[in-house]
C-alpha cells in the first residue's frame, strides 16, 4: 500500500496505482465513513468515489453537465473532476411538460450529482485499482487515508424476515393492468409500464442492503451505491440507458422478461418481440434527435441478457453524434427510459402518475457517471433499493410493461419476479 498521504508542491494530476488487488465492495467499505461514498460504472470500470467538492440537485443538473471541465490540465482519467449521481424519474418533468409526481414522501431529491476530484477507477480486465485526481489535496489525502487503515468488507446481516408491502397490492396491480389496457384498447397509447412500490422494515443501514441486494441478484453490470443526504440509493440493475464516449452514443434497452433458462421460449412469443420492438423504434427516434443525418443503427436485436432470478431481451441501438452534442444532449434526449415508462413516452408518463398511487422514487430513472472528457455512462435503476436516512425501512420497485394482450395475473407474476432479489434480501416470499 502507497504512502497515506500524498506529498506534493505541483498542481499535477495525480494517478498512484494501490499496491493490491481490492474488490470494489471492499473499496466502497473502506470510504464509507467519508462524505457521499458512491460506487458506479463508468465504461468497463468501476468507479469508487468520496468527498465531493460541488453538489447540483433538481433542475441545475442539466447545467451542471453543460459546465466545461473546472480544471484546464486534463486528469490522468475522466472521471477525475467528474459528475456522479442520480436522475430521477421525477425529472421528467423538466424534459417534459408533465402533471405533477405521485407523493414520494422521504425520497430522493428528483435530481441530485456531485463533482467527485478524486476516484478510485477499478478496471474489469485487470482487476487493478488506481487513485486518480485532478491535483494533490484533501480529498485524495482522504481516498489514500481511508483505503491504507479501513480496507474490509461491506457489513452482512441475516435476512430479517420482514413482512413486504406493496403499493398495489393483488387485486389492485391487476386492476391497474386492466385499466392500461382499457387505454391501450382505446388507442391513448401503445405501451405503459406500471410499477410497485414494495416497502419493508430494515435496521441494519445500506451497507448491509447493498451486500444482500447484489448477493441475491448476482452479477449486475449497471450496480451503483449512492449515499446522499436524504438516503442511499442501492442498485443492482443489469440495463444500460446510454453510453458515450463523445462521438457515438449506444442505448442497450431490455424488454420481455421470463423465468430462468427460459430465453428460447421469450423469442418466440409474439407479444414479447411486439412489446421489444416498440421499445427498440422509441430508443432509435430519441437517438436520432443528437445523431448526424443517417446515424443511428441497431447492432444487436433481441439478444439474451440472463440473471440469476429471469431471463430478458437486449438489443443495442447506437447513433453517431453531432459534433455540437455534450452529455447534458445524450442524456436529455434518451430520459427518462423509454423501456420503463412505454410508448408514445410522454403519453405512457401521463398514465403512470394517473395510475400509480406513490412515487418512482430513485428507480425507473438512472444513475450517471460523467467523465470531464464528455464521456458518460447511465443505467436504468431497475432492480434498485432506497434507504431513507434516519428511518428503519427499505423500498424497492418492480413491474413492467402492458400491452393491449397482457394478462393481468401474468403481469402480477412478473413484477414479483423481478423483486425476488430484494425478497431474498428481506427473507420474504412474494405473496
Amino acid at each position: 500500500m502507497p504512502e497515506a498521504r500524498i506529498v506534493s508542491r505541483t498542481h499535477a494530476p495525480v494517478a498512484i496505482p494501490l499496491a493490491s488487488r481490492v474488490s470494489p465492495d471492499a473499496l466502497l467499505a473502506a470510504v464509507l465513513h467519508l462524505d457521499s461514498p458512491a460506487l458506479v460504472r463508468h465504461l468497463g470500470r468501476t468507479i469508487v468515489a468520496a468527498c465531493p467538492d460541488e453538489v447540483a440537485t433538481g433542475a441545475s443538473v442539466w447545467d451542471a453537465l453543460r459546465r466545461p471541465p473546472a480544471v484546464a490540465a486534463p486528469a490522468a482519467d475522466p472521471m477525475a473532476g467528474g459528475w456522479i449521481g442520480l436522475l430521477a424519474d421525477r425529472l421528467a418533468g423538466t424534459v417534459e411538460l408533465l402533471p405533477g409526481s405521485p407523493p414520494d414522501e422521504a425520497g430522493p431529491p428528483a435530481g441530485a450529482i456531485a463533482r467527485y476530484p478524486a476516484v478510485i477507477v477499478i478496471d474489469d480486465d485487470d482487476g487493478r485499482a488506481t487513485l486518480v485526481a485532478e491535483r494533490p489535496g484533501p480529498e485524495a489525502d482522504a481516498l489514500m487515508e481511508a483505503m491504507h487503515a479501513r480496507a474490509g468488507a461491506l457489513p452482512r446481516v441475516p435476512p430479517p424476515g420482514s413482512d413486504v408491502r406493496s403499493s398495489l397490492p393483488g387485486a389492485m396491480y391487476e386492476a391497474a393492468v386492466d385499466h392500461a389496457r382499457e387505454l391501450i384498447r382505446a388507442g391513448d397509447v401503445y405501451q405503459v409500464n406500471i410499477v410497485q412500490r414494495l416497502d419493508a422494515e430494515w435496521t441494519a443501514g445500506p451497507a448491509a442492503l447493498a451486500r444482500a441486494l447484489w448477493g441475491a441478484a448476482g452479477p449486475a453490470p449497471h450496480r451503483a451505491y449512492i449515499d446522499m443526504p436524504e438516503g442511499t440509493i442501492i442498485s443492482a440493475s443489469p440495463e444500460r440507458m446510454v453510453a458515450s464516449d463523445g462521438v457515438t452514443a449506444w442505448s442497450e434497452p431490455i424488454k420481455g422478461t421470463a423465468a430462468p433458462g427460459d430465453f428460447l421460449a421469450l423469442t418466440a412469443s409474439t407479444k414479447d418481440r411486439a412489446e421489444h420492438v416498440m421499445i427498440v423504434d422509441l430508443v432509435r427516434n430519441d437517438l436520432g434527435r443528437i445523431a448526424e443525418p443517417g446515424g443511428v443503427s441497431v447492432p444487436s436485436l433481441m439478444g439474451p441478457l440472463v440473471t440469476a432470478y429471469a431471463d430478458h431481451m437486449v438489443s443495442r441501438v447506437s447513433a453517431r453524434l453531432r459534433p455540437d452534442v455534450g452529455p447534458a444532449d445524450v442524456l436529455r434526449a434518451v430520459f427518462p427510459p423509454g423501456s420503463v415508462t412505454g410508448a408514445p413516452k410522454v403519453r405512457a408518463l401521463e398514465v403512470i402518475r394517473e395510475i400509480e398511487p406513490v412515487g418512482r422514487g430513485p428507480a425507473f430513472g438512472s444513475v450517471v457517471a460523467v467523465g470531464t472528457d464528455g464521456s458518460l455512462d447511465a443505467s436504468v435503476t431497475i432492480r434498485t433499493a432506497w434507504v431513507p436516512r434516519g428511518v428503519p425501512r427499505a423500498r424497492y420497485w418492480s413491474g413492467g410493461a402492458i400491452v393491449w394482450d397482457s394478462h393481468p395475473v401474468a403481469e402480477r407474476e412478473e413484477a414479483w419476479r423481478k423483486a425476488a432479489p430484494f425478497l431474498a434480501a428481506m427473507g420474504s416470499t412474494a405473496p
